[in-house]
């Protein structure tokens, strides 16, 4: 873990600001920049390896972003896959996901790379700044509450590729590329979510988050001091906040200082839609 000291100071999650159509384009194209740049670098030995995504491997991860990108790229092809009725409990996205990679399970590795090469810039295009309508609305969700389709469109999006290439990265043991300004403005649009997920659980105090690494950064939720302090690896947390790790194999990679009870308590109830 990088030393705290060299982290920024401690900024409150309210002084976020959210995205803009325009950001929202950047990070969709440098990600997809970015995850293309990786996958090509993969050899024969790599796309069945296993990933953080249990159901997964390194070549499903592929075809899911492939078709996830196909999805934007045309209203015809969103409403296909969205139109998948989900099986009892099964999440939307999980029906979707379905439809992704059922659809490409005869495709090659490059078959797909060309795809997601095609449909990919189409779809960042369009999820900035087309499909107005459908940024006005929100659906119900297990794991957001209410979930906004322009939040879908401008921030998950992004992020579900960001944390994705970091899942194969970890998975063939290449190097997750990062810079302050691209995977850190992605972190930081987490902690917005973050703080929306957690303020209810904190009943009225303040927790602080210092997060370490080249996107990491210190953040406090709340408006008091902190009652407590949990320190962690920026990217360990996103992992944890996004289903990967349990709370047990997160536990021990976490630092907490002060309210003991009142961050444990924060980290088991801490799910993040990625």
């Amino acid at each position: 873990m990088a030393a705290l000291n060299s982290l920024p100071i401690v900024l409150n999650t309210t002084t976020i600001a959210y995205t803009t159509a325009h950001e929202a384009y950047g990070l969709l194209s440098t990600e997809l920049e970015r995850f293309i740049g990786l996958v090509e670098t993969l050899g024969p030995e790599d796309w069945g390896k296993p990933t953080a995504c249990s159901a997964w491997n390194v070549r499903d991860i592929l075809a899911h972003q492939t078709g996830g990108y196909a999805s934007g790229a045309s209203y015809m092809e969103l409403i296909h896959q969205y139109g998948r009725i989900p099986k009892l409990g099964q999440l939307p996205e999980d029906a979707i996901n379905e439809v992704q990679l059922s659809e490409r399970s005869g495709k090659s590795p490059a078959e797909l790379i060309a795809e997601l090469r095609t449909v990919g810039p189409i779809a960042a295009q369009k999820w900035s700044y087309h499909f107005r309508l459908l940024k006005l609305l929100s659906i119900p969700h297990r794991t957001a509450g209410s979930l906004s389709l322009r939040h879908l469109m401008w921030v998950i999006h992004s992020r579900d590729t960001w944390m994705h290439r970091l899942d194969i990265c970890r998975s063939t043991g290449r190097k997750f590329e990062q810079t302050a300004e691209h995977d850190g403005r992605i972190a930081e649009l987490v902690m917005l979510d973050v703080a929306k997920s957690l303020t209810r659980q904190l009943d009225g105090k303040s927790i602080a988050f210092n997060l370490a690494g080249i996107a990491g950064g210190n953040w406090k939720i709340g408006n008091s001091e902190p009652a407590a302090t949990i320190q962690m690896d920026v990217l360990d947390f996103n992992i944890f906040a996004s289903g990967r790790y349990t709370y047990e194999q997160a536990r021990p990679l976490a630092t907490i200082a002060g309210n003991i009870e009142l961050a444990e308590r924060a980290l088991k109830g801490l799910l993040i839609l990625f």
